[in-house]
């Protein structure tokens, strides 16, 4: 037969039978401590989970809008394409504007990298 007990009852089973025993205040008070850093530990856990949560919210979101630059600088080199010569300046500011996607999507990619693709079971 199996018996289980969570750190509440130690602490109340402790609190009951302490009168003055010195071994028991102590193991109390060691019980009390590891208790509050138990609860310490799991919200700071929950907010660096939070503030994961919130940073891959803000990466998805910048990785649709390099997306729909994408497809944007796609239909605009069509049309230009579709429309015959260009001038240099139309060139340029084609060939400027796909240079700065390319560093956007390149940093996005390393950011992304830097993070698992999945969670980590601890």
């Amino acid at each position: 037969m199996k018996i289980e007990i969570d750190q509440s009852e130690v602490v109340h089973i402790l609190n009951a039978h302490n009168q003055d025993n010195p071994l028991l205040k102590l193991i109390l008070s060691k019980l009390e401590k590891v208790m509050a850093t138990q609860a310490e530990l799991a919200a700071a856990l929950k907010t660096a989970n939070d503030a994961l949560t919130a940073i891959a919210t803000e990466v998805d979101k910048v990785g649709t809008e390099v997306d729909t630059l994408n497809a944007a600088i796609n239909n605009l080199t069509a049309i230009i394409s579709a429309g015959g010569a260009t001038t240099p300046e139309v060139d340029a500011a084609l060939a400027a504007l796909q240079t700065s996607v390319n560093s956007i999507t390149a940093k996005v990619k390393a950011v992304d990298d830097k993070v698992p693709d999945s969670p980590v079971t601890p």
